[in-house]
């Protein structure tokens, strides 16, 4: 989308938030950011392989006591209701070179679904709060939704119906959010299926680039409310793909690519998760999230919090995840096998000023290097390292970190250091760091690191990368502020690296 029309539709959402301001005192809020980035990556012989000019800019848009319910005693105000707007566009374009990446007529250079100047309504509906006597609650527009299933995003109506009875019902039904539609992008719909709009496209050109339609989609879920020290929810959610999708994906051949044109499940999953906190003692959450598509785990984690002092905390966390798919996708028909990720903690403030933190974790995969039928073909092998091949089995990587903060006011100084090792190859390094803030206006910012790493499936591709930070900056306003960064990185596989950033935030409360 062209700068101009983000810049009318920006216009548009202030004269709106605008029009519906009453006669009685609302509380208007515009927060915005933008960062602007120019850079070139080189090969070591100096051409220029990646080359970016990218600005990216939101604009936030608040307004809250849309019914004007102010009471001076705050105690009388609880069971009033609420009513409040909010929305958040983002414009994300790339005017780096690349000429033909969004024309369908240059098949030479052409990226499918690539647009130069998205612009992605992130967020935009209306909510009401505390009515029918503090029972009901909705949201009605385009609105995010983080439960056990992850992030997710759709364009509808959610009701919620909180009982005195410590639970809580909600229901919600609408299109989910795509890729390819206005307005929108494809972050938080199931992957596996490469879709986006087509409009322009030869039939017979990238088959496999699917048309977007519509994704209807409905959901329930229930919760505990009312507990400080418990809080449990149960959540399911379907969502169905419309419209035509290619099931043969090559072009040409004895016969036409076959198509199917009816309404199908995209998703249909159900999740749980429960936390709870003993003050000063423990602290615990689980979960989990189920693909009833694939009738198979998706996710599983678990982590306690012992609070063994008021300055030490030791933690043990544990991740599983088995990837899904949309249920379009020929990913589907592959066989997947899931991480397992154990981790250890530790978080101990040393003094009032200075913290650290220390992490120790394991991931264990398994590696399919033989047949499935072992009848049918010998194992498969390559000459590349046998370490990095090894039989089909329980394959163990570790890692870890560890960081320590001074914090003085609004200064921060620091040290971080990582290291993840493995068959596959290691990593590891770290960073100083130091954000300083003088006469509560002037910013400045620093950062120096080194970095090593080793891939064994590529010999030759080991590397020591040293780099460097460095940022000033005005403090505006308390919330407003406009930062200058420069980046430069050095390592013999891409020669130097330079990068530069500005950066603006603005926000406005009235």
């Amino acid at each position: 989308m062209r700068p101009r029309l983000f810049f009318l539709l920006v216009a548009s959402v202030a004269t709106i938030s605008a029009a519906t301001r009453p006669a009685f005192a609302i509380e208007p809020e515009v927060t915005s950011d933008t960062s602007a980035q120019f850079y070139d990556v080189r090969s070591p012989t100096g051409e220029t392989i990646v080359a970016r000019r990218r600005l990216t800019t939101t604009l936030g848009v608040s307004a809250f006591d849309l019914l004007g319910n102010r009471e001076p005693d705050r105690k009388g105000r609880e069971k009033l209701p609420e009513l409040t707007f909010r929305a958040r566009l983002r414009y994300d374009p790339d005017y780096g070179p690349g000429g033909g990446v969004d024309d369908p007529n240059n098949f030479a250079s052409l990226v499918p679904g690539f647009s130069r100047g998205p612009v992605d309504l992130m967020y935009a509906y209306i909510e009401g709060r505390k009515f029918a006597g503090g029972w009901l609650g909705f949201k009605l527009g385009r609105q995010y939704m983080v439960d056990p299933l992850g992030w997710w995003s759709f364009d509808g109506a959610s009701v919620r119906v909180t009982t005195p009875f410590y639970l809580a019902l909600e229901a919600y039904g609408g299109l989910e959010v795509r890729g390819g539609m206005p307005l929108s992008t494809p972050r938080f719909e199931q992957n596996g299926v490469w879709r986006g709009d087509r409009s322009g496209y030869d039939a017979s050109l990238y088959p496999s680039f699917q048309p977007s339609q519509i994704a209807p989609a409905i959901g329930i879920a229930a919760e505990t409310t009312g507990f400080t020290w418990l809080h449990g929810r149960l959540t399911y959610r379907r969502v169905y793909n419309t419209g035509e999708s290619t099931v043969t994906q090559f072009a040409g051949g004895l016969t036409p690519p076959v198509h199917y044109d009816e309404t199908r499940i995209s998703q249909e999953r159900v999740g749980y998760s429960i936390d709870g906190t003993l003050p000063d003692v423990l602290g615990a959450r689980a979960g989990f999230a189920y693909d009833l598509y694939m009738a198979k785990m998706a996710s599983i984690f678990a982590s306690v919090d012992a609070f063994v002092t008021r300055k030490l905390t030791l933690s043990v966390d544990y991740d599983y995840y088995s990837p899904t798919y949309d249920a379009d996708s020929i990913w589907n028909f592959f066989a997947g096998s899931p991480m397992n990720d154990i981790a250890a903690r530790a978080n101990w403030d040393i003094t009032d000023d200075v913290s650290a933190a220390a992490r120790f974790n394991l991931r264990i995969f398994q590696t399919q290097t033989s047949s499935f039928n072992e009848n049918s073909s010998p194992n498969i092998r390559t000459d590349a390292d046998p370490n990095y091949y090894p039989s089909s089995g329980a394959t163990f990587d570790e890692g870890g970190y560890l960081s320590i903060t001074q914090k003085l006011g609004e200064n921060v100084h620091g040290l971080r250091s990582n290291g993840n090792f493995g068959k596959e190859g290691n990593r590891v390094g770290g960073d100083l760091f130091v954000n300083r803030v003088y006469d509560g206006r002037y910013l400045f910012e620093g950062r120096a690191s080194i970095w090593h790493w080793e891939d064994r499936l590529r010999e030759g591709r080991d590397a020591t990368s040293y780099g460097a930070v460095a940022a000033v900056g005005y403090r505006l306003a308390p919330r407003s502020k406009v930062l200058f960064e420069y980046q430069a990185d050095v390592n013999r596989l891409v020669g130097v690296r330079n990068r530069a950033m500005i950066w603006l935030t603005v926000a406005v409360t009235k």
